[in-house]
Formats: structure tokens, sequence, C-alpha cells
């Protein structure tokens, strides 16, 4: 009779997803109020803060993906 076993995996956030979900709620957040600042008074900084805010969105992205620590646990069963 083969032996069979049984694989349980859990995932957990490290501290480099956490950073990446606060970025991926926050940026939106600010970029908003960037885009507001804009249209009352379209100055340089308005749109540095919109696009500092675009690139850390997709850095936050990233990091949520890469940002997991796996814990597998293999139980041999009859």
């Amino acid at each position: 009779m083969p032996i069979k076993y049984r694989v349980t995996t859990r995932s957990r956030l490290n501290a480099d997803g956490v950073y990446g979900a606060w970025m991926l709620v926050v940026s939106p957040l600010l970029q908003a109020l960037g885009w507001a600042w804009y249209f009352s008074v379209p100055e340089w900084w308005a749109l540095g803060l919109i696009a500092i805010t675009g690139i850390t969105f997709l850095g936050g992205f990233v990091l949520l993906l890469v940002g997991r620590d796996f814990d597998s646990i293999v139980d041999e069963t009859n």
C-alpha cells in the first residue's frame, strides 16, 4: 500500500508585504489629494506628488506579491 501524505500550507505577510499593503491603500488617497491640489492651483509640486504616488502604488503591488512567508507541514497518513 503506498504511503499518503497530507500537506498543510499557510501564508502570512512579512514586513515587506505589510508595507506593500499600506502603499496600496494610502497611495490612491494621496494621489486624489494631489489631483485636487493640481485642479485648484496648477503647480509642478502637485504633478510631482501625482507621479510619486503612481510609482508607489505599483511598488506596493510588487511588495504585496513578494512579501509573503510560507509555512508547510507534511504529515504521513494511513
